[in-house]
């Protein structure tokens, strides 16, 4: 597995564990646009999730009106803490749902659908963790209202699911395949 393979599902269960409905909805939002790589026919699981799932104009537009009133009921004083045990299982869960499909999506077996389920689930508890206690940090250090951070959290959370769904995994290998198939070294010595 290669670095962008793994970083993919750990971002994108990052941005679900900042924010639970970000990742199925930037998932949902790339499969719409054709996010699917070109040439490639899809078969079997994988091409029901992205053709007729996460495809589908009414689960699309459902999960971005709920990723867009969670951003807006984050900044509610009665929201409650993301790290009580039910909203943070939800994460965990949500997160590991965006991996493995992010993973599956990429039509390389069971076994890259797992790992990414492991990777968005683990990030999802990062950006929990890490996005709370960060938050809470930067609160009480700044004369800033929480709200600046939360912003600064959303726009964190939408970038790193941004970043998920626009590279592919081709990155790690595109240097190196490009290379094999002109017959040029990857690497050069300097002399």
């Amino acid at each position: 597995m290669g670095a962008i393979t793994v970083l993919r599902p750990l971002a994108l269960g990052m941005a679900t564990g900042m924010r639970s409905q970000l990742g199925l909805a930037a998932l949902a939002v790339a499969m719409s646009r054709g996010g699917k790589k070109k040439g490639r026919k899809g078969r079997g699981f994988s091409s029901m999730v992205q053709g007729q799932v996460l495809s589908s104009p009414l689960v699309r537009k459902s999960l971005v009106a709920t990723a867009a009133t969670e951003l807006v009921a984050d900044k509610l004083p009665s929201t409650p803490s993301r790290l009580n045990r039910g909203p943070l299982l939800a994460r965990l869960a949500l997160g590991g749902l965006a991996g493995g499909l992010l993973g599956w999506s990429d039509e390389r077996g069971l076994g890259r659908a797992v790992a990414g389920a492991a990777l968005g689930a683990a990030g999802a508890g990062l950006g929990a963790y890490g996005g709370y206690h960060l938050r809470a940090a930067l609160d009480q250090r700044t004369n800033l209202p929480d709200r600046y951070w939360a912003l600064a959290e959303d726009l964190t959370a939408v970038s790193l699911a941004a970043f998920a769904v626009a590279v592919t995994d081709d990155a790690d290998t595109a240097p190196v395949a490009a290379a094999v198939r002109e017959r040029e070294p990857v690497f050069e010595l300097a002399g």
